[in-house]
């Protein structure tokens, strides 16, 4: 019996892509080549930042600090008064048992996010990892298991990216499901993949 679901947030429960990278893309990438981010690691951004946080990638594509500075003053400050939910996204109150929210980036501007979505009594706890890691929501996964005493039969980890909450959710025995928002999203090797969120609740039914 599944007693906790653990959502994503960013491209999960609403188009972050569409809604806020995309719109402040040109500008900053403009800025970061000026501060000396190189072709390849522009290349590298565009290809993956739709799904991968951009502290995360910065400390992978080793961005020198400038150009990291001039990116997360584009991300900290862009305006987000206009974001909304996937229309799905309502459904999370017709699932059984406990839900928390564990979204990556900065604080400041993940629970703004949050608010402005309308979203926050969706779930009993909102986590918030601002580590450069894509493999610290494996332990956040494990400490939560741990705190509530469950076992990863008993617990559904929802998310877009193979590298963060799927990938830790698979290494943690914990029931995987990728929902693919957006087309050519990379697939892995997970227990389930969905187009929105009307599919999960016949999934968990199952456990």
């Amino acid at each position: 019996m599944i007693k906790l679901i653990i959502f994503d947030l960013d491209n999960t429960l609403f188009d972050t892509y569409n809604q806020l990278s995309k719109p402040v893309l040109g500008d900053m990438f403009q800025r970061m080549r000026a501060a000396g981010m190189t072709p390849e690691q522009e290349k590298a951004l565009r290809e993956r930042y739709a799904y991968t946080g951009f502290k995360i990638l910065a400390d992978q594509l080793g961005l020198n600090p400038d150009v990291v500075m001039v990116g997360m003053e584009a991300y900290e400050f862009m305006d987000m008064r206009h974001i909304k939910p996937y229309d799905d996204a309502k459904l999370l109150l017709e699932l059984p048992g406990e839900k928390i929210l564990v979204t990556s980036g900065i604080p400041k501007v993940q629970q703004e996010k949050v608010d402005l979505l309308g979203i926050r009594d969706y779930f009993e706890e909102v986590i918030i990892d601002d580590s450069s890691s894509p493999k610290n929501k494996e332990i956040i996964f494990e400490r939560l298991m741990k705190e509530k005493s469950l076992k990863p039969g008993e617990v559904v980890v929802v998310g877009d990216n193979p590298d963060s909450e799927l990938i830790g959710a698979k290494n943690l025995g914990i029931v995987s499901v990728q929902i693919l928002r957006h087309e050519g999203m990379r697939e892995g090797n997970y227990d389930h993949k969905i187009k929105g969120l009307a599919e999960l609740k016949g999934i968990i039914a199952r456990y």
